[in-house]
């Protein structure tokens, strides 16, 4: 009704000027209606601001999710490697201790028992020696005795025949002097002869009995020493068994030893591992640190937004209320309007001749408008739009400190040129109907994800994990209506990373479906 009356003033004005059969000009409320324009534009602006404000709050309420998952992940996988890492030291810890107490108690059971052994053993030795050296001892002082008792016999045996010789030469004395008594010389003679003969008797038989104790004796002690040097073999047999059983625990002690040391070298580098664990948790938490201050001052970005919402919001209430003053102006307007209806009725008869003569060129018009709607269509019809391009050849892309749009500099396909290689931004040539895809790889684990835009409002986000490490690769689809100039661009959030290389892991591409 509004936009009515102003056009209505405006040929009322027009035909005003041009004419001068209207006899008074008529007061309109130029100011007012100027105001009304200005406060409606102002109210667009703040709702436009507004909408704004809420989409970057939005955009700071998911990149406050997107840092409060990466910092959970982190603290879970941190805690994870915290508890692998305590397992560990006391796995091994337990290990070892359980290893050494086996060793040296194994060692220190047979060493004990090898010990005790040979001090057994060599105890029954040097008691066996000492026995035998006794008996070697009283065998060689009776074999003393019996040379003793040899001499004696044999110093007798000689005083004997000395004396038998004295009395041989007394006998012969005593028959030269004595010729009468030679019977009794036969007599003494007989008797000394039998005594001799009892005495050589006597001698032959001691000095017999005495050779047959020497001789047992001699064997006997033969004997005993053959046995003796066959168990003193024996002992020396032992021993040298004793010793290369001895060498055999030394080799397995010094081998015990070398676990030992192995063992020793696997715990170092457990803890030169557990020590860079450490100093990985640490960086951790440093960026634990810097994501919370960032955090914090997200936060205050927040609540100033907020606040500046706030006195949007009170902005907007107060135009909403100066809005309703102007339609109650409006209405008075509408009245005067109706004033100005009647001293239009004059002028009706002039806008006849207007009317028919701008008939005839909204005719022409009309068909002007057939031809170039019937020539856009043909063009449109025969416009094609299409693209694909992959990311790069380089490898790694990312991460930024911001969000960051990505250029897609291989071109594959590129029909219609709708696609700036150099800006990365796809612009729509006409309005219609648009198909999109894009695919994301990388081989790290960790997050990966896409920001699609049209314009400077995300439309969606692709977000994935990786958490085997390894390739791995998300894909999205979507379907846009584009008015012409529309563009659409790929943007990697803060702290991401993709992969891409010859192979083309990572590709954007769209099409035109149809005009609308």
């Amino acid at each position: 009704m509004r936009s009515t009356a102003f056009f209505l003033m405006m040929v009322c004005c027009s035909v005003s000027g041009s004419r001068s059969e209207v006899s008074a000009p008529v007061d309109f409320p130029a100011m007012n209606i100027g105001d009304l324009r200005i406060l409606w534009d102002e109210l667009q602006g703040l709702k436009k601001l507004v909408l704004s404000l809420k989409g970057e709050e939005v955009e700071r309420r998911q990149e406050l999710r997107s840092v409060e998952s990466r910092l959970r992940d982190g603290e879970v996988v941190t805690e994870r490697q915290r508890q692998s890492l305590d397992e560990l030291r006391v796995t091994v810890g337990h290990r070892l201790d359980e290893l050494r107490r086996d060793v040296l108690t194994e060692q220190n059971s047979d060493l004990k028992r090898k010990v005790e052994e040979l001090e057994v053993q060599t105890k029954a030795q040097a008691d066996e020696i000492l026995e035998l050296q006794l008996r070697i001892n009283s065998s060689e002082s009776s074999m003393e005795n019996l040379k003793m008792k040899s001499l004696v016999l044999a110093s007798r045996m000689c005083s004997t025949e000395t004396l038998m010789e004295d009395l041989k030469g007394q006998i012969s004395d005593i028959q030269a002097s004595n010729s009468s008594s030679a019977s009794e010389a036969v007599m003494l003679e007989q008797r000394l002869e039998i005594h001799l003969d009892g005495l050589r008797t006597n001698i032959e038989d001691q000095v017999h009995e005495l050779k047959n104790k020497f001789s047992s004796s001699q064997l006997s002690l033969e004997g005993r020493s053959a046995s003796a040097e066959n168990r003193l073999t024996d002992a020396e047999r032992q021993q040298d068994e004793l010793r290369k059983t001895n060498a055999e625990l030394e080799s397995r002690l010094r081998s015990s030893e070398k676990q030992l040391e192995d063992l020793r070298t696997a715990n170092t580098e457990v803890e030169s591992r557990l020590r860079s664990s450490e100093k990985q948790l640490e960086d951790l938490k440093t960026t634990n640190t810097d994501m919370l201050v960032r955090f914090g001052y997200t936060e205050g970005k927040l609540e100033q937004l907020k606040n500046l919402s706030e006195v949007l919001e009170v902005r907007l209430i107060v135009s909403e209320r100066r809005l309703e003053d102007l339609k109650t102006n409006n209405s008075e307007f509408d009245t005067k309007l109706s004033d100005v209806a009647l001293s239009l009725q004059a002028a009706e008869q002039q806008l006849v001749d207007l009317k028919q003569h701008s008939s005839v060129r909204a005719a022409e018009l009309a068909f002007l408008a057939e031809r170039l709607t019937a020539a856009q269509r043909n063009s449109e019809a025969e416009l094609k739009v299409a693209f694909s391009v992959g990311l790069t050849d380089s490898g790694i892309v990312g991460p930024f400190e911001e969000e960051t749009t990505l250029i897609f500099s291989k071109t594959i396909t590129n029909i219609g040129q709708g696609y700036n290689s150099s800006s990365g931004v796809f612009t729509a040539p006409v309005r219609g109907l648009y198909f999109f895809s894009f695919t994301a790889a990388d081989y790290q684990k960790g997050y990966m994800g896409l920001y699609l835009y049209r314009n400077q409002q995300p439309v969606l986000f692709s977000l994935d994990l990786n958490d085997h490490g390894g390739y791995t690769s998300t894909t999205s689809v979507v379907v846009l209506q584009l008015e012409g100039g529309d563009i659409v661009r790929l943007a990697l959030p803060a702290s991401y990373r993709l992969y891409d290389d010859s192979r083309s892991f990572s590709v954007f591409s769209g099409f035109l479906l149809f005009p609308v």
